[in-house]
């Protein structure tokens, strides 16, 4: 039977501990994750719903300053 390299242990074992040093961790990536997938079914879901037709553009305001130059 093969046996690991120190490189892939020693990755493997820094990974082991970044997920299990604190307590939570786990279940705080889970939660994460999940409200990740639901995001990305809500904007699936979303997208195939009709676009709502664009607003005209704002009117716009005539410079009044140098009327006052003028007179």
């Amino acid at each position: 039977m093969h046996m690991p390299g120190l490189i892939p242990l020693l990755i493997v074992l820094g990974l082991a501990f970044l997920l299990f040093s604190r307590p939570g961790r786990i279940s705080s990536l889970m939660e994460d994750l999940g409200k990740g997938v639901s995001g990305f079914r809500k904007g699936l879901s979303e997208g195939d719903k009709p676009a709502a037709p664009p607003e005209p553009p704002p009117a716009q305001v005539r410079d009044q300053s140098n009327q006052d130059r003028a007179q």
